[in-house]
C-alpha cells in the first residue's frame, strides 16, 4: 500500500467532526484528511437527527474530493460500512454486520452509523466521510433504550480509540477507490454482510411506513424489496427497520 500522505488529526472533543471538516477543507485541508475525536458535543444522524456522541465512542471523519462523475460516489457509503466492520474485526475481533444502507449492527443493536454529506468548499466540492463507533461507552442516553451497543458491553474490555481509528483508515484507504471504480467484489463483500436481506422490514419515507420483504440489494446499492401486494421496488432514499 502506498504511503498516506494526508494528515489524520485529533481532538479529544469537538462539536462534529463533519463540521471540523468543513472548516479544514475552507482552510485547505488534502483531500483524505482524517479528524477524529472521543466526543462530540453536537453529532448529527441522517435525516436530521442529533446523534448521541458520550465520551468513549470514536467519531471519525475523512474529507475525499467529490468526483466530477456524481455516480463515482454511490458506493462510498457502503464502503464506509464494510471497512468499518472489517476495522472493528481487526481490532476487536468481533464480526459486525450491516443493516441497509449504513447501520453496522452487533446482536441486533446499533453499533456504529454512518452520514456522507457533501459541501463545497469555494470552487471546490468536498465529501465528509462521517463515521461514528460505539467503542469503550458504558451507557447510553434512556431514550436510546435497547437500541444501541458498544464493544465495550459485548466485549467486557476497552478497545484503544487510535488503534481503532489507524485500522479504519487503513481500511477505507483500501475501499474507497475500490467503490469508485464500482468493482464487483466490493458489493458482493457488502452483500455478504448486509443483515437486512431476506427479513421483513418497515420502509421509512415521507414521514410514514410500509411493510415489505427485502429480497437483495441491486448493483447501485439499491434495496429491492416486494410489497404486499406482489409489487417490487428498488429503494435508493430512505431507510428500512427490521422487523
Amino acid at each position: 500500500m502506498n504511503e498516506r500522505r494526508a494528515p489524520l488529526l485529533y481532538a479529544a472533543e469537538t462539536d462534529s467532526t463533519n463540521l471540523a471538516l468543513r472548516r479544514l477543507a475552507a482552510e485547505g485541508a488534502a483531500d483524505g484528511t482524517v479528524f477524529w475525536a472521543a466526543r462530540q458535543s453536537a453529532g448529527r444522524g441522517r435525516l436530521g437527527r442529533s446523534f448521541a456522541s458520550p465520551e468513549g465512542g470514536l467519531y471519525y471523519s475523512m474529507l475525499l474530493d467529490a468526483s466530477s462523475e456524481p455516480e463515482r460516489d454511490l458506493a462510498l457509503t457502503p464502503a464506509a460500512g464494510l471497512a468499518a466492520c472489517r476495522a472493528v474485526e481487526r481490532v476487536c475481533g468481533v464480526r459486525c454486520g450491516l443493516k441497509w444502507p449504513n447501520d453496522l449492527l452487533l446482536d441486533g443493536k446499533k453499533l456504529c452509523g454512518i452520514l456522507t454529506e457533501g459541501f463545497a468548499a469555494g470552487p471546490r466540492r468536498c465529501l465528509a466521510l462521517g463515521i461514528g463507533v460505539n467503542v469503550n461507552t458504558r451507557a447510553f442516553p434512556p431514550e436510546l433504550g435497547d437500541a444501541a451497543i458498544s464493544l465495550w458491553q459485548h466485549t467486557g474490555r476497552e478497545t484503544e480509540l487510535p488503534l481503532l481509528a489507524a485500522a479504519l483508515t487503513e481500511e477505507l484507504d483500501a475501499l474507497l477507490p475500490a467503490a469508485r471504480a464500482r468493482e464487483s467484489a466490493l458489493l458482493e463483500a457488502y452483500r455478504a454482510r448486509c443483515l437486512t436481506v431476506g427479513r421483513e422490514v418497515l420502509a421509512l419515507r415521507n414521514g410514514g411506513s410500509r411493510a415489505a420483504l427485502a429480497l437483495g440489494v441491486d448493483a447501485d446499492y439499491a434495496l429491492r424489496v416486494r410489497w404486499p401486494d406482489g409489487a417490487e421496488e428498488a429503494l435508493r432514499s430512505g431507510e428500512v427497520s427490521i422487523r
